[in-house]
């Protein structure tokens, strides 16, 4: 079990099914074996994804491998009518631990 740690990372992603249409996220926070990804499009579970993290620059970017586990839909209402986007559980396929932890890092300046 790993502790969720918040992370407010813009990404990008890519649907497999989907390939070479990218598109963009921000986590809400990230663990050792999962991550939460605020989007604009709802992705039913069991979605295989590409995530793209650039830390720093990117030739400084990590890839990592998810399937989505869970969505929910997360509705503001202001001014401009509702904004609606999906909170999306994303489960890390054999993520490298050393990435995850280059990303806590590089947000917070300590290992973990």
């Amino acid at each position: 079990m790993y502790e969720r740690i918040s992370v407010p990372i813009k990404l990008s992603y890519e649907v497999k099914t989907r390939p070479k249409i990218i598109k963009e996220g921000k986590s809400k926070d990230i663990s050792g074996n999962g991550i939460c990804i605020s989007l604009k499009e709802k992705l039913l579970p069991r979605t295989d994804l590409f995530i793209k993290i650039d830390i720093g620059d990117s030739r400084n970017s990590i890839k990592l491998n998810g399937r989505v586990a869970w969505n929910r839909r997360i509705e503001i209402v202001g001014d401009n009518g509702p904004l609606v986007y999906y909170d999306t559980g994303v489960e890390l396929i054999n993520a490298d631990p050393i990435n995850i932890n280059r990303i806590i890092t590089y947000f917070y300046g300590k290992s973990f």
